[in-house]
C-alpha cells in the first residue's frame, strides 16, 4: 500500500497505544502524536510498547519550550523505547502560545529554529561520545564540555521533520531538516503555489536533491455516509485553527480572510456555535476530505500529487470522542491493506 500516516487521538493514553495498534495491523506507516492536551511523547512512549514496526512521530514537539539537550535525550528515549523508530516533527509554536502560555520569547523563529537543529545534530552525534559539544548563536550558547551520556543511542541521525506554514518556515524545512511536515490548513492549492516551491527553495540552499528529503502534511479526513455530519465535524477543526493568526496564510490564499476574521471575534467572545457557522462550505472542500469511501480515496490522491505523505487526521475539536473514533476507524478500513 502507500505510504500514509495516522494522527493518534483519544481521550485515554490506552486509548492511543490501542490506535497505534490498530494501525500498525492496518499497514500504515507511521503514527503521529499532537502536542497541545498531551506531551507527543508521553503519547509515544505507549504507543511503542504496543507496537513493533510503525514509525512513530511527533507533529508536532514543541521545540522553543524544551532546551536542544532536553529535546535530544527525549528523543534517544523514545527511540530506543521503540527501537529506532522515532521521527522527530518539531514546530516553533505560535508567538502566543509560547509568551502567554510557557512565559518564553518567540524571536526570529526560522533563525531560532535553524539553531535548534543544527545543535540537535551535534548532540546526536557527540554527547555519548564525550565530544565537547559547543555551539554559538544567536539564540543558543551552548558548552556541553565534561558532559557524557554513559551509554549508546539506538541511533545518532534520528530523521528531523520540520513543521511550518509561512514560506521562511517551509523554506527553513528544505534547508535543514530531513522533512516537512504541513499544517491541517496547507489545503492542496497553498501546498502546489507555496509550499512545493519554498521546499524547493530551502533544498537548494541545502544542496540536496528532492528525493533525499520528505514533504508531508496533515489533513482532516472524515469518511462517512452522512455527509453533512462529516461536513460538521470538519468545520468544528476548521474553526478552532481559523482562530490562530500564525495559520492565516493560507487562509488569505483561499479569500477566506473575512470568515477567519469573524471566527476569531467569536472565539474571543466563547461563542461556539458562531465560530461553527462562520465555517463556509467552500471552506470545508478547501480545507478537509469527507465524503463516501471512493470520494475521500479520490481526494486523498490529489494529496499524493504533491505529498510523499499524507498524515490523516479526523476532525476532533470541539468533538465528541466517540463521534472521532468513528472517523478514525473508517480511516483505517479505507486506507489500510
Amino acid at each position: 500500500m502507500e505510504k500514509t500516516g495516522l494522527i493518534l487521538d483519544s481521550n485515554t493514553i490506552s486509548g492511543i497505544a490501542r490506535l497505534a495498534g490498530d494501525a500498525e495491523a492496518a499497514g500504515f506507516d507511521s503514527v503521529w502524536a499532537t502536542e497541545l492536551y498531551r506531551t507527543s511523547f508521553g503519547q509515544l512512549a505507549a504507543a511503542a510498547l504496543h507496537t513493533s514496526t510503525v514509525k512513530l512521530g511527533t507533529a508536532v514537539a514543541l521545540a522553543f519550550t524544551r532546551t536542544p539537550l532536553l529535546m535530544a535525550l527525549t528523543a534517544f528515549d523514545i527511540d530506543e523505547i521503540s527501537g529506532g523508530r522515532l521521527v522527530l516533527g518539531l514546530g516553533s509554536g505560535a508567538k502566543r502560545t509560547n509568551e502567554l502560555w510557557h512565559g518564553i520569547s518567540h524571536g526570529k523563529p526560522v533563525k531560532r529554529i535553524s539553531e535548534y537543529i543544527e545543535l540537535l545534530r551535534l548532540m546526536f552525534e557527540g554527547v555519548h561520545r564525550g565530544e565537547a559539544v559547543t555551539y554559538k548563536g544567536e539564540y543558543y550558547d551552548i558548552d556541553l564540555k565534561g558532559y557524557h551520556r554513559a551509554f549508546e543511542p539506538a541511533r545518532t541521525d534520528i530523521p528531523i521533520f520540520l513543521a511550518g506554514v509561512g514560506k521562511n518556515m517551509t523554506k527553513a524545512a528544505g534547508a535543514v531538516a530531513d522533512g516537512y511536515i504541513g499544517h491541517v490548513v496547507c489545503a492542496l492549492k497553498y501546498l502546489k503555489e507555496v509550499v512545493c516551491p519554498s521546499i524547493k527553495s530551502g533544498l537548494e540552499v541545502s544542496g540536496r536533491d528532492r528525493g533525499d528529503f520528505t514533504l508531508s502534511s496533515i489533513i482532516t479526513c472524515a469518511p462517512s455516509k452522512d455527509r453533512k455530519r462529516a461536513e460538521d465535524a470538519a468545520r468544528r477543526t476548521i474553526a478552532f485553527y481559523a482562530t490562530v493568526k500564525t495559520y492565516a496564510p493560507p487562509f488569505k490564499l483561499h479569500g477566506f480572510e473575512r470568515e477567519a476574521a469573524l471566527i476569531r471575534e467569536a472565539f474571543f467572545k466563547e461563542d461556539l456555535d458562531s465560530m461553527i457557522k462562520n465555517v463556509s462550505d467552500e471552506m470545508v472542500r478547501a480545507f478537509a476530505v469527507v465524503g463516501d469511501v471512493e470520494e475521500c480515496r479520490r481526494r486523498v490522491q490529489e494529496y499524493r500529487r504533491y505529498v510523499d505523505l499524507p498524515i490523516l487526521s479526523a476532525p476532533h475539536y470541539y468533538l465528541d470522542f466517540d463521534e472521532v473514533g468513528e472517523y478514525q476507524k473508517a480511516i483505517l478500513e479505507i486506507f489500510g491493506r
